[in-house]
């Protein structure tokens, strides 16, 4: 028997008790018996695995079932490959639409807009707004500017180093 003590000096010893091996499974003895012929499997065409959709094609998907839910014609659709981006225009009037690789959507002929996938779903009318807005902001800036005659400017107030410049050349001139 081992004290408890001279085993905590010895390296690589633990103190919980060992555990029995897994005993090991008898190998299968080779058999002389030849095995029965498989059946033939029926000559079938190779099933075609669906093509795992790509983001953009996805945003693609979701973006044509949006607009045939809301009625809009999307016989005169767009699609260009950009290299890096799917660029869309749905039809006349439409703004485009662009799909980067992760599927994410951009507007750049819209100023702003909260959502983009709503902003691509409703991107005529909002297009429409945003041209009728500055077409009302640059009619009633520009008659502004016509329809008032430009003065001459106003004088500036005199500073005080110029008007004490100016009393010294009087008084040089009194003077002289």
């Amino acid at each position: 028997m081992v004290n408890i003590g001279q085993m905590a000096g010895r390296e690589g010893h633990t103190m919980t008790p060992k555990k029995p091996d897994k005993p090991k499974e008898p190998a299968l003895a080779p058999t002389t018996m030849a095995k029965a012929p498989e059946a033939p499997k029926p000559a079938t065409a190779p099933t075609a695995q669906p093509q795992p959709a790509n983001k953009q094609q996805t945003t693609i998907g979701l973006l044509i079932e949006g607009w045939t839910k809301k009625g809009i014609d999307l016989s005169h659709i767009e699609v260009k490959d950009d290299g890096k981006y799917k660029l869309i225009v749905p039809g006349a009037g439409w703004p485009t639409i662009r799909i980067g690789a992760s599927g994410g959507i951009e507007l750049p002929e819209i100023k702003s807009y909260p959502r983009a996938f709503d902003a691509a779903i409703n991107g005529k009318e909002l297009l429409e707004k945003q041209t009728s807005r500055a077409a009302k902001k640059s009619a009633s800036s520009a008659p502004a500017q016509t329809s008032k005659p430009q003065s001459a400017p106003a004088a500036k107030p005199e500073t005080v180093t110029a008007r004490k410049q100016k009393e010294h050349r009087n008084l040089e001139v009194a003077l002289a």
